[in-house]
């Protein structure tokens, strides 16, 4: 669990800093679905890949903090949270398509 709370840590701060919002979401649920098990080498469940996004949105949200270097100046506005919310559909439904594109190609 601490592994996908410093993941989804890394995506917020990415996702926050991003000139293109729509453009860094693609970015992230392209990663989260290629995440694979370490000892296994299998792909990620769908409940394991929300539950990373869910992890993203909680800190963007300002439910989870976002942990930052000291020099760091990272905080999301209220435009992160509504680009987030209004996407959140098609993300998870991008996350659970991830796994039937991912099949096919094994």
């Amino acid at each position: 669990m601490a592994k996908y709370r410093l993941m989804a840590n890394k995506w917020a701060k990415e996702f926050i800093t991003a000139k293109d919002k729509k453009y860094a979401l693609n970015s992230i649920i392209y990663n989260i679905n290629y995440l694979v098990y370490s000892s296994t080498k299998e792909p990620l469940t769908y409940q394991d890949r929300s539950l990373i996004f869910k992890h993203i949105f909680d800190i963007i949200a300002g439910r989870e903090p976002l942990i930052v270097q000291e020099d760091e100046q990272i905080k999301p506005d209220f435009s992160d949270i509504t680009v987030l919310f209004e996407r959140r559909n098609f993300v998870l439904k991008q996350l659970s398509a991830g796994l039937k594109k991912q099949a096919e190609l094994n």
